[in-house]
């Protein structure tokens, strides 16, 4: 048996030899120094988020200690049953016009319509108009226009409003397809022969109008005795509303009273570090007295200045105590069942949410009776209050409040809808070109998807708003998608289109990582499948896919990262609406506006003074969603780590 023979050495004169190990080192530290730099940079910016950020919940307790201080607090504990339960009441009273108003979808989409045209051939006629109107104005009251230029102003009006009839303006005639072609005809033939500075409506609109009027009056008069009811439950507040916008204004001005103490005091204390470091005399003099004449109000005494409000404890607990018994009295009050469907979602809404509402009323005089002005917020509760805080409020007169949930709801929603578009095409099209394609197809596939993501988001978010945002917008209001959720849509901007574009953003990302996770299934596999007889698709679903499945959901996770840090987009798209969407909505939830973590930070920062505590809020916010995008590239990473070592 012969013996193994050993690697002959490099000879001498080979040029891998003549290039030296020195040559190797450089390389080495070059690569090296590159890959320390790439840990140094991700270093420094968490260092930069968490400095930048740092002073905030120290400066956030403070607001909040003179939130309670001066009584706000106390106000808000009614204040936010009035808010309920003006809550309450707008789900009742959107379920009544959701009854009435499904009695008169067709009078109201005929009202709509003729509306739209008259408004189309008037914003086209309108340059005529303004130039006969300015002229009317120059020759004053009583003057006559000449007659070559009001026949000439006249003829530019005819011109322009036959274009606009005939469809040749702008978009084209608006569509009205419940309206009949004779009503259209007679409708553009009175706009064309009326007088060019008339701003009466035609006879038609205010024929439709009246029937639109009198089908809602038709529809409405058997639930008269509905909206008597909700009308008593939404004056049952009345009183608490009084009582809070009284007491509202005084502890009001306690907080700001305090707060001008306080940055009198700052002042004088910059004052006087300045005059303690210069050495000029006459300027430490000067700086000296500026310091003692810059606080010019006494501290404020808070168990003072909300004596006042307590006093009125009784009238808050008379006040509680109407709104938690026409909650008691209103179910046996409301129908049974409304006949239309998203009518009768409201109502159950509301008896679902009345408990909750009842439990939150009935709490609120406890809360008041064991408040105390003097007692400390924990820095515990001020980073829960911002972590699981329900209100973004900034810039406000009573308290700013800074809770993400409301940004985080809307970053989350708008990401299930880009991932229900984006996965589905993503990999359906890496497996189609994977693993059926040819090559030719898959020449023209792949680089056709990549593509996408050479399109600049600011595009993208243009597209959303004059293209998207307005077909769906438009389309929504039509017969055949009445049943959809949600529809017809109230705002063009919203979380659904916000959804699209970007799934369309993480389609690029999902498709590649999945045809290489799909492509690293070892040929074997396939090739076992079909010598056991099954078929193309079974060999692709019951064997490859189920290889590859820790790959493919890699490639989710990235997109699903790639969808949260999307910046531009959703500031363009989503609407940024800062609350917590309405659930009640069942599916048409996605079709609100909404705010996210990134919008927000884009939005705001640049208009917030430098080193606020705002300022800070957002770099929090920065910090949350950069611990979430790398939690989620973390975890994508590990998948993909375990897929590569169970097939070496």
């Amino acid at each position: 048996m012969p013996e193994s023979s050993s690697p002959s050495p490099v000879p001498a004169g080979h040029p891998f030899r003549r290039k030296g190990r020195g040559t190797d080192g450089l390389i080495r530290a070059f690569f090296g120094a590159n890959a320390g730099l790439t840990i140094v940079i991700l270093v420094l910016i968490i260092v930069f988020l968490v400095r930048e950020g740092a002073g905030f919940f120290p400066d956030y307790r403070k607001e909040l200690e003179l939130y309670r201080k001066a009584g706000l607090e106390f106000v808000d504990f009614p204040r936010k049953d009035l808010t309920a339960h003006e809550q309450m009441s707008s789900l009742l009273n959107r379920a009544y016009f959701a009854q009435v108003n499904s009695a008169c979808r067709r009078e109201f989409l005929r009202s709509a319509e003729a509306t739209a045209i008259v408004t189309y051939v008037n914003e086209t006629v309108t340059p005529a108009q303004s130039a006969l109107q300015r002229v009317k104005e120059g020759v004053g009251e009583g003057g006559e226009i000449p007659k070559d230029l009001q026949a000439s102003l006249t003829a530019k009006y005819k011109e322009l409003a036959a274009k606009a009839i005939a469809g040749k303006a702008g978009k084209g005639l608006p569509p009205a397809p419940h309206l009949t072609s004779e009503e259209v005809t007679g409708l553009l033939n009175v706009l064309a022969d009326r007088d060019p500075l008339s701003t009466e409506d035609p006879p038609f609109i205010t024929a439709v109008d009246e029937q639109l009027a009198a089908k809602k009056a038709e529809a409405a008069a058997p639930f008269a005795d509905f909206k008597a009811t909700i009308d008593e439950f939404s004056e049952a507040s009345s009183a608490l509303d009084t009582l809070i916008s009284e007491s509202g204004d005084v502890v009001k001005a306690t907080k700001e009273g305090a707060t001008l103490h306080e940055i009198e005091i700052t002042k004088r204390a910059t004052l006087l570090e300045a005059a303690a470091k210069t050495n000029k005399p006459e300027l430490k003099t000067q700086l000296e007295a500026d310091a003692q004449a810059a606080v010019t109000t006494e501290p404020v005494d808070f168990k003072a200045a909300v004596e006042p409000v307590l006093a009125r404890m009784g009238e808050f607990r008379d006040a509680n105590a109407t709104l938690g018994k026409s909650a008691s009295e209103i179910l046996a009050k409301l129908p049974a069942k409304l006949e239309d469907e998203k009518a009768n979602r409201y109502l159950s809404a509301f008896r679902k949410a009345l408990p909750e509402y009842q439990n939150e009323v009935g709490d609120t005089v406890g809360k008041m009776e064991a408040w105390k002005y003097d007692l400390p917020v924990g820095l515990g509760s001020t980073l829960w209050g911002f972590i699981a805080g329900r209100d973004w409020i900034t810039g406000g007169e009573w308290q700013d409040f800074y809770g993400i949930i409301p940004l985080f709801v809307g970053s989350l929603l708008i990401a299930i809808i880009a991932l229900a578009l984006a996965i589905p095409l993503g990999v359906g099209a890496a497996i189609y070109t994977n693993q059926l394609a040819g090559r030719r197809e898959q020449n023209f596939i792949k680089p056709t998807i990549e593509f996408l993501q050479a399109i600049p988001s600011v595009v993208l978010g243009f597209l959303g708003i004059a293209v998207l945002g307005t077909l769906l917008q438009e389309n929504s209001t039509k017969d055949a998608f009445s049943w959809v959720p949600g529809f017809p849509i109230q705002q063009r901007l919203n979380m659904f289109t916000a959804g699209c574009l970007l799934g369309l953003m993480a389609i690029p990302t999902i498709f590649t990582l999945s045809e290489d996770a799909l492509n690293n299934v070892p040929s074997a596999f396939a090739e076992a499948s079909d010598a056991l007889g099954a078929s193309k698709l079974q060999t692709i679903f019951r064997v490859v896919c189920p290889a590859a499945i820790s790959g493919i959901l890699a490639a989710v996770l990235l997109g699903l990262g790639r969808v949260i840090g999307e910046t531009m987009v959703v500031l363009l798209v989503a609407g940024n609406r800062i609350e917590i969407p309405d659930f009640s909505e069942g599916l048409g939830v996605f079709f609100q506006p909404a705010h996210t973590l990134t919008g927000i930070i884009a939005q705001e920062l640049g208009e917030v003074p430098f080193g606020s505590v705002h300022y800070r809020a957002l770099f929090v916010v920065g910090l949350v969603l950069f611990i979430m995008v790398l939690g989620i590239n973390w975890s994508a990473q590990r998948i993909l780590h375990k897929f590569r070592i169970g097939h070496e």
